[in-house]
């Protein structure tokens, strides 16, 4: 985790304005549960273009997935807009996070809801983990490896792979109580993130260890200035370049 940060820390990418978008790619493979096995589904392309204002703002972004393009509204519940934050992580408010890994895991700790049955140290594992990928400022970037170290509980791998059979280093949390295996996917060579997946990891009712609930792969990302254009070139895990 320590090397994965000193090259997140060193990595340069662009600085975003308010006014413009950023832009991801991603391979996204999931299970349907409601038979209460996991059936795992086909692979599905997702780009999104997330709006940089501060807000609040009812319409965050773009969605296009399977030839729609749709708009992506505000979170449940927030009729005045969404503002930037923990659900909606603009460029400028990550910048605003503290570096201090300590403080920083403090922080989200405090602002990251309990959910019924499941280890908090996991959810906490799991926020962090949404907010990785795509554009973010290094120094950020580089604070929030530091703090998912001081999670109990995680681990590493050597041997992982990514929702498109990818290969390399994994960053592991399972939580023991809802035995739910969350697993963050880097390169091997230059500790560019590549992706997570989430499994069992023992025997439920899902199904056995290993079967994919959950995985998305990051094909590439970028800042444009209109939503629904894709950017000119974009750093994908591909060409050796990432987030």
């Amino acid at each position: 985790m320590n090397r994965i940060s000193v090259a997140a820390g060193k990595r340069a990418g662009p600085v975003v304005d308010d006014d413009q978008f950023v832009y991801t790619r991603h391979k996204v493979r999931g299970a349907d549960l409601t038979s209460g096995k996991a059936v795992v589904g086909p692979m599905e392309d997702y780009e999104k273009w997330l709006a940089q204002e501060p807000g609040p703002l009812r319409t965050l972004g773009l969605i296009r997935s399977g030839g729609e393009t749709l708009p992506l509204n505000a979170e449940l519940g927030d009729t005045g807009g969404t503002p930037a934050g923990m659900s909606r992580p603009t460029y400028r408010w990550l910048s605003t996070l503290p570096t201090d890994p300590d403080e920083l895991l403090a922080y989200f700790y405090a602002r990251t809801p309990s959910v019924e049955g499941r280890e908090r140290d996991q959810a906490v594992f799991e926020k962090i983990g949404s907010l990785l990928g795509g554009v973010m400022p290094p120094d950020t970037a580089a604070a929030l490896y530091r703090a998912s170290a001081k999670i109990p509980g995680v681990t590493d791998t050597p041997r992982a792979r990514d929702a498109i059979g990818h290969a390399g280093i994994g960053i592991v949390r399972e939580d023991t109580r809802y035995g739910i295996r969350t697993e963050w996917v880097f390169d091997q060579e230059d500790f560019t993130f590549l992706g997570s997946t989430s499994t069992p990891g023992r025997r439920t009712s899902y199904g056995k260890a290993g079967t994919l609930l959950s995985g998305a792969a990051e094909i590439g990302h970028g800042v444009v200035d209109e939503a629904g254009h894709r950017p000119a070139e974009t750093n994908t895990p591909e060409s050796g370049v990432g987030s």
